[in-house]
């Protein structure tokens, strides 16, 4: 077994690629082809990559010196968005085996990407779980919205569509959101799979021009906790479609917990998916009361095999099962709530400070559309800065309102506009990237 990277935007010549490697007895490095390429060599040097499979085009837009010991072959990418052809199903075979599948790139949001190791049992049972909570049927169509290079499109929609049978629509990811919703309603899509930035974007677009997409009957969200603004929105503009979040991490396989027609009351993520326990515990390992909030820790059958260097971030506080490192609760129709990253935490004169909580009681009561929370240090004080964005400047009526729905210690001390927050190539907030100057 050898390790092959493959640098592509979505396309069936990439997929083809994929299934290829995996046929060969290879393992695919999965490597995001918008991260800049000498950033990508480093990648390959690491995960010890001897060939690279790489979109044809991208090798002309670099000026960078190549490593002698890696080969690279270009590959044509036909652009048109189209359906997955039954050739490329009939190429595609079903394995259990434990060897290494695919070195998937983390997101990188609090630091620098970690090489996450899946073997072709983790994925594979995992797309099984997740095929069991989303039955698709033979009248399904799925829409492919974001890159491959990422877990959740691979295992949670391609290996679905792959191992179904199910039509598969692929198409460019960098497109206005107008391209998609007219590409719903052109192939009769009826699931499709989003972040909340794509579901934030799409909602406004709908909202702009009616569109035909009686089809989508589904749209699973995941990547970010989805706000409760959005949430709502989103709720009001497809009336009629199921919203379903889902929950995971690369390190899972990924897919963790997802809300079903039974089990989304409330902007959880849902319940735990087959074979999947999930437990919250405190700081010293006890499992916390019902309700109470603490460190989500999981038992997964689709378990990575390792990082491609380095170890575990967060120790595992609970039997062995994985420390996701998010902070979540049980509400009271036992839904799992994620509510942000154990490294988010604020502690100010030992109060401890959730930022989604302030963030959400911002976003949900003025006329912020988004916003995050930092902690601020000077020679005489410390306190909390809200990055915000909106239309307007945030009236000081609205500041004051803060006082009834948070704790003095949580009330931002100093506010800031903007008109857009930094985020990954997956919509995640970087919170650690410097927001204004």
């Amino acid at each position: 077994m050898s390790r092959v990277a493959l640098i592509g935007e979505n396309s069936l010549e990439y997929i083809e690629k994929l299934i290829h490697i995996w046929n060969s007895g290879d393992c695919a490095v999965l490597l995001d082809w918008r991260i800049p390429l000498q950033t990508a060599i480093e990648m390959m040097r690491e995960a010890d990559v001897y060939k690279c499979f790489i979109e044809d085009g991208l090798l002309e837009k670099s000026n960078i010196s190549f490593p002698d010991h890696i080969e690279f072959v270009e590959f044509e990418k036909n652009i048109v968005t189209t359906m997955l052809p039954q050739e490329i199903y009939d190429k595609f075979q079903h394995n259990y085996e434990t060897n290494e599948a695919v070195v998937i790139y983390s997101s990188g949001t609090t630091g620098k990407s970690k090489g996450i190791i899946l073997s072709h049992y983790a994925i594979n049972t995992n797309a099984d779980a997740i095929i069991d909570y989303m039955q698709p049927n033979d009248n399904d169509c799925i829409y492919i919205a974001k890159t491959l290079s990422h877990s959740s499109t691979l295992t949670g929609e391609l290996l679905v569509a792959l191992k179904t049978r199910t039509k598969l629509v692929i198409a460019p990811t960098i497109v206005p959101p107008r391209f998609v919703l007219g590409n719903i309603e052109k192939y009769k899509v009826s699931i499709i799979c989003l972040n909340p930035m794509l579901l934030s974007m799409y909602a406004q677009e709908y909202q702009r021009r009616q569109y035909d997409i009686r089809s989508l009957k589904t749209i699973y969200v995941s990547g970010s906790v989805l706000s409760d603004k959005t949430y709502s929105i989103a709720h009001d503009v497809f009336c009629g479609i199921n919203i379903y979040n889902v929950y995971g991490l690369s390190e899972a396989g990924p897919r963790v917990s997802a809300q079903t027609i039974d089990c989304c009351k409330s902007n959880s993520v849902g319940k735990a998916i087959r074979g999947v326990d999930i437990v919250i515990v405190d700081e010293n390992g006890n499992q916390v009361p019902w309700g109470e909030r603490g460190i989500v820790h999981i038992k997964v059958p689709s378990k990575y095999s390792g990082y491609i260097s380095g170890g575990e971030k967060h120790t595992s506080l609970f039997n062995e099962y994985l420390n996701t490192g998010d902070v979540g609760y049980f509400d009271t129709n036992e839904e799992l709530h994620i509510v942000g990253r154990i490294d988010d935490v604020i502690i100010i004169d030992a109060h401890k400070i959730y930022p989604y909580d302030v963030e959400k009681a911002i976003t949900k009561n003025t006329c912020v559309t988004e916003c995050v929370i930092l902690k601020c240090e000077t020679e005489d004080n410390t306190f909390l800065e809200c990055i915000y964005v909106s239309d307007f400047e945030l009236p000081l009526e609205d500041k004051r309102r803060l006082s009834n729905l948070l704790m003095p210690y949580e009330i931002p001390k100093h506010y800031s506009r903007t008109d857009e927050l930094p985020k990954n190539n997956n919509g995640k907030l970087l919170r650690n990237k410097k927001l204004n100057s």
